[in-house]
């Protein structure tokens, strides 16, 4: 249920096409490379934009940065490599791409135990099992490392790396749930684009309007009430009764009241219109752009992560935008972390690295560079910095993190068996809305079927 942005195409995508001639794949290779070199070339032949980095007192240094990734990424990466030696003449950074996720991790696993791993080392969710090789970056938090307040970064974003009261890893970007819309569609019916952070009830209200306009066979929402596991919890949240939580290790708090709550909201949108019906709702699988009735023009408004909209957008006519899930109650936005990039402790040069992550993090330069291939920046003023550049889908999901930066949890546990959770609540959700089951009976079905898998 976790993905990261992909905007970018990659420099040698054409090599996996099924009939690719030899001469043809070197030509590409070529092409990449020289455009590669190109572009480190003009980083290096442009002067460094210095202003509000934070200043280096040390001496010569040279630092290792690995990462996994294709080789747009390596690319991307190694011009942000250059613009900060530019900026830090005395720091030389040697990029080691690792290729993919697998075999990155088998060689730094192979270089930790041999004592020559980089300096700087990308990690995903996985860096607390690599805490023991990690340095904490406390010491450098407002001075070398300026990410410490929420207008110059997200705190959820850089508590996500923090353990035991120790920052060990910082993150490199961000995935969200956005409500998307079709912009063209909405407006050209005479209404307005939906407001963020509507509550539940100002949502319902604006998606009345929506009914009032919109053309026969279209509807104002996705029904979402059981093909997105996340919208669930996210409620849940907000009910003050978590589907999951790593309290006591393991538990859930979750009450058969709640599981009414959403069933019996899912049942009356369906009711008034608001939603599609079971049949065309079941046409739809909501997986991704192929199979969703946003795309189809079958309905205004859908949930996605926001990683999605790029692809939502380049599959759609229309003009699309986003905004926020509903919001009330307790704090729900999940924030989910991307990547992340951590010291090995065993580095001569750890001032150096900070450094070289704040830049990496909270430089527009290198935002404008990087854009959302690592996912959404978590610093404020890159996202302010590069909005304007960026395509207006783009710049509509900067906005919405901005929008909820006061609603924004970590991204907490999966349920376990959560795949089989999935299935079993997309079944529930048919049968409520065929009218096999009573929406008593499927919240029944819904609450028994958390409590099993919870001790399976």
């Amino acid at each position: 249920m976790k993905k990261s942005i992909q905007l970018l195409l990659a420099a040698c995508t054409v090599l996996s096409l099924w009939g690719c001639s030899t001469k043809a794949v070197q030509q590409t290779t070529e092409a990449a490379t020289t455009a590669a070199a190109t572009e480190s070339q003009k980083a290096e032949s442009e002067p460094a934009d210095t202003k509000g980095l934070p200043p280096y007192a040390g001496g010569a240094a040279e630092l290792r940065f690995s990462w996994w990734g294709n080789d747009e990424r390596a690319s991307l990466t190694n011009q942000v490599i250059d613009r900060f030696m530019a900026a830090y003449p005395d720091i030389k950074v040697t990029g080691e791409p690792n290729g993919g996720t697998a075999d990155h991790f088998q060689i730094i696993d192979t270089q930790l135990q041999g004592n020559n791993a980089p300096d700087l080392i990308q990690f995903g969710g996985n860096y607390p099992d690599y805490i023991q090789y990690l340095t904490s970056l406390n010491d450098f938090l407002g001075k070398q490392l300026l990410i410490n307040t929420a207008e110059q970064f997200d705190q959820v974003a850089l508590n996500a790396g923090t353990q035991d009261g120790n920052l060990y890893a910082v993150s490199l970007g961000t995935n969200t749930l956005v409500l998307a819309y079709n912009k063209t569609l909405i407006e050209s019916i005479g209404a307005s684009v939906p407001d963020y952070n509507l509550t539940w009830d100002e949502l319902i209200a604006y998606g009345k309007e929506l009914k009032s306009k919109l053309p026969d066979g279209v509807f104002p929402f996705v029904d979402n009430s059981t093909n997105q596991a996340n919208y669930f919890s996210y409620y849940c949240q907000q009910e003050g009764t978590p589907l999951w939580t790593s309290d006591q290790g393991g538990k859930s708090y979750m009450t058969l009241e709640t599981s009414k709550k959403w069933v019996q909201l899912w049942a009356d949108l369906r009711a008034e219109g608001l939603i599609p019906d079971a049949d065309t709702t079941a046409t739809y699988a909501e997986t991704g752009a192929d199979s969703s009735a946003l795309v189809a023009g079958k309905a205004a408004i859908g949930m996605i992560w926001s990683n999605q909209v790029a692809g939502y957008q380049a599959a759609m006519t229309d003009q699309l935008g986003a905004t926020t899930l509903p919001a009330g109650g307790e704090k729900a936005y999940a924030i989910q972390m991307s990547q992340y990039l951590g010291v090995n402790k065993n580095s001569p040069n750890p001032e150096a690295a900070a450094l070289f992550i704040n830049y990496f993090v909270s430089s527009p330069e290198a935002g404008e560079i990087l854009g959302t291939n690592r996912g959404i920046p978590s610093s404020p003023v890159v996202r302010e910095a590069i909005s304007g550049k960026s395509t207006p889908v783009d710049a509509a999901v900067y906005a919405i993190y901005d929008a909820i930066s006061d609603r924004s949890i970590p991204q907490g546990p999966n349920l376990p068996n959560d795949q089989e959770f999935i299935n079993e609540l997309h079944l529930i959700g048919q049968n409520v809305a065929y009218g096999s089951t009573t929406v008593d009976q499927g919240a029944a079905d819904l609450f028994d079927l958390i409590q099993r898998l919870i001790i399976k």
